[in-house]
């Protein structure tokens, strides 16, 4: 005889485990089951925010459900710039040991090294899991398997097969919250960490742009700014990446102070530029505006070429163009951009509208935030509204 559950949750990260915690709590007596095709829980949970794990974002919505739960299981969080929440210790691996000790704690099982190889729907209700030559029974189904990004953490993109098989669109999955690689040589501004405006502009017309620290790269720029920046970028666009290094000064400013500078003699162009921008994006200007950096600067005064010199600075600084090439890839993304189509899900309890009993909540559906605690955010409150209801569906059925 098959083993059955009331509930399978695939997938031991941050969704299915805050999923498995809520419905386990909510209804007593209920099988609870975590299938994790890795040897622990949390692989990708207990790597994310550089090993602080960036939890939540005072900008969320719903933001009380997931500090409630966090309270509940008694991690503490702390607030940072920007409204980003932490552990208070800024360890997330422990916040991977926490909620795997309390699943246990709360009855729930937890199979490791238990990849679901294949997926059925049955006919009268519930599903087919397989592991292996092994198979089970779930009369209700949680897809929290994650998604493409940082596959050697266990995120392969399995669950979009499974819901495709089962009736699901999936839409286009590109790697997002990652470096941008562009056409243009960057050898001279590799290492080069600067504040800056970037923007992203497609057809001529700029649909994004933010300020922050821009790092760059030999082939590609990152830096939060631009990983939030590559959200909006799909395979097929031409889109162009303008960055402002000067943008917090108007442009007479800009002008007014390049004069000024220029004008003190005995400098060079390079020198010119001391205090303004770090001295690899001052050579890098420089050449775009086909200034020789050894120059004395007040030549560049006294004639008409040298004055159109100046003005092609001042774009040089405020204007820097860079062409999209690509996007790095799935092994430097943070996340998935595209997945299990929102239409299709119940955005309340995350079940599917199309197969009663199979939920979603996490990375496999169709949702990527921004940096800055908003991808962990929806793991977690999507899980804990599909735990709570899977947990209503099973009381109701008992009753």
């Amino acid at each position: 005889m098959k083993k059955s559950y009331d509930i399978a949750v695939i997938g031991g990260g941050a969704s299915g485990l805050a999923a498995a915690i809520t419905a386990a709590r909510r209804a007593k007596g209920v099988s609870v089951a975590v299938f994790e095709k890795k040897d622990r829980t949390g692989k990708k949970l207990s790597a994310t925010g550089n090993g602080r794990c960036n939890i939540s974002n005072t900008g969320c919505e719903d933001l009380e459900q997931v500090i409630d739960f966090f309270g509940s299981v008694g991690i503490a969080l702390r607030s940072e710039e920007e409204g980003r929440l932490y552990p208070y210790s800024e360890e997330a691996g422990e916040v991977t040991s926490i909620l795997t000790a309390c699943a246990l704690s709360e009855g729930v099982e937890i199979n490791l090294n238990s990849e679901i190889t294949g997926m059925e729907a049955e006919p009268s209700g519930g599903f087919l899991l397989f592991v292996g030559e092994k198979s089970f029974f779930a009369r209700n189904v949680l897809l929290a398997s994650g998604g493409k990004s940082y596959a050697a953490l266990g995120t392969t993109g399995d669950g979009y097969r499974f819901a495709k098989k089962l009736g699901h669109s999936v839409r286009q999955l590109i790697p997002a919250l990652t470096a941008v690689e562009v056409v243009e040589d960057l050898t001279s501004l590799k290492g080069l960490r600067t504040k800056a405006k970037v923007s992203l502009y497609k057809n001529g017309q700029m649909i994004f742009s933010e300020k922050g620290e821009v790092q760059f790269r030999d082939d590609s720029i990152s830096g939060i700014c631009v990983m939030n920046m590559s959200r909006y970028i799909r395979k097929d666009s031409c889109c162009e990446i303008r960055i402002n290094t000067v943008a917090d000064f108007r442009e007479e400013e800009i002008s007014a102070m390049l004069e000024g500078r220029f004008a003190i003699r005995g400098l060079t162009a390079e020198e010119a530029l001391k205090t303004l921008v770090k001295k690899p994006l001052a050579k890098y200007a420089l050449r775009t505006a086909g200034i020789d950096a050894e120059k004395k600067a007040a030549i560049f005064l006294d004639k008409e070429e040298g004055i159109q010199k100046l003005s092609c600075l001042k774009r040089s600084l405020s204007d820097m163009r860079f062409k999209v090439k690509g996007l790095k890839g799935w092994n430097e993304a943070q996340v998935t951009s595209g997945g299990v189509l929102l239409s299709e899900v119940d955005g309340m309890t995350m079940e599917s509208k199309l197969n009663p009993g199979l939920f979603f909540s996490g990375e496999v559906l169709d949702y990527d935030g921004p940096c800055g605690g908003y991808n962990l955010h929806h793991a977690w409150l999507t899980g804990i509204r599909a735990g709570k209801a899977m947990a209503e569906k099973c009381t109701e059925s008992i009753r």
